[in-house]
């Protein structure tokens, strides 16, 4: 983001609270979207003013509520009062990346975590988004509990045994799986949802190039480090590919389909041959 950009937004968020929020997570995101072609400046500064007005919203909110449980709160806000919602079933970019979500009133597991951790940081919490196969939530420091925030229903707070029940993990652990995450290993999985959908619209090179973003951002996510090297096999680069599949498999040696793929990766080396 330029400096007259990034001015604008500070002014805009001035225009609601004395003092600008920290969006630091926000702003990433925001880029991302830019960076893959989803969102202009300009939709980027009327995301930053959403944001600066749904955190003046909630510090309302939580006025009227002392002793609440934060994520709560929020949740009701977002779900009840402005009208968000989840979807299940589209893989569109537009339920993924921030811009779209805030515009919209719309996302999946990823699109309404990112936005609750953007608003979390802007209100000064602690929250961190972890990652299932399959899924994402987000988990929030609230009154000095953990709370696991589900987005998928509503914001409510989950046990994590249910995550483990619903989304279980191949070989029972994994580094990626049920960690809290940092921040770039949360674009990371902003980034790997960005592969998957210019890979499913057989755009190659730009999945490509979102993978390795991914696995670059996220360097333990086994599942960016695969589909990097399915996407390398489909561009033809064998050696390329077969290096992410090693990667993908010494982080994470029971991630599902791995070994075929590499057995047809070999079945085409030796046909080059």
């Amino acid at each position: 983001m330029n400096r007259r950009s990034l001015l604008l937004g500070l002014a805009a968020c001035a225009c609601h609270r004395s003092k600008a929020p920290p969006l630091f997570f926000a702003r990433a995101a925001l880029k991302l979207a830019r960076d893959a072609g989803q969102a202009s400046l300009q939709q980027e500064r009327a995301s930053i003013t959403e944001l600066c007005r749904i955190t003046a919203l909630a510090e309302a909110e939580l006025k009227k509520a002392p002793g609440a449980p934060s994520g709560l709160v929020l949740s009701q806000l977002l779900f009840e009062q402005l009208g968000f919602a989840r979807e299940v079933t589209n893989s569109d970019l537009r339920f993924v990346l921030l811009p779209d979500v805030l515009r919209d009133r719309r996302g999946n597991c990823v699109g309404l975590g990112s936005l609750f951790l953007a608003l979390s940081q802007a209100l000064g919490w602690t929250a961190h988004g972890v990652l299932m196969p399959g899924h994402f939530y987000v988990r929030l420091e609230d009154h000095g509990q953990a709370r696991n925030i589900e987005l998928l229903h509503r914001g409510e707070a989950m046990p994590t045994e249910w995550y483990s029940g619903r989304f279980p993990v191949p070989g029972g652990s994994a580094r990626e799986y049920g960690r809290p995450l940092t921040e770039p290993e949360t674009l990371g999985v902003i980034a790997y949802d960005v592969g998957n959908e210019r890979r499913r619209q057989l755009r190659f090179e730009e999945a490509r190039q979102a993978y390795l973003h991914a696995s670059q951002l996220f360097p333990e996510f086994a599942e960016a480090h695969a589909s990097l090297g399915a996407t390398l096999q489909v561009l033809g680069k064998l050696d390329e590919a077969a290096a992410s599949y090693q990667t993908a498999r010494s982080m994470n040696p029971h991630l599902p389909g791995v070994d075929r793929n590499v057995a047809i990766l070999e079945d085409e080396r030796r046909a080059s041959q």
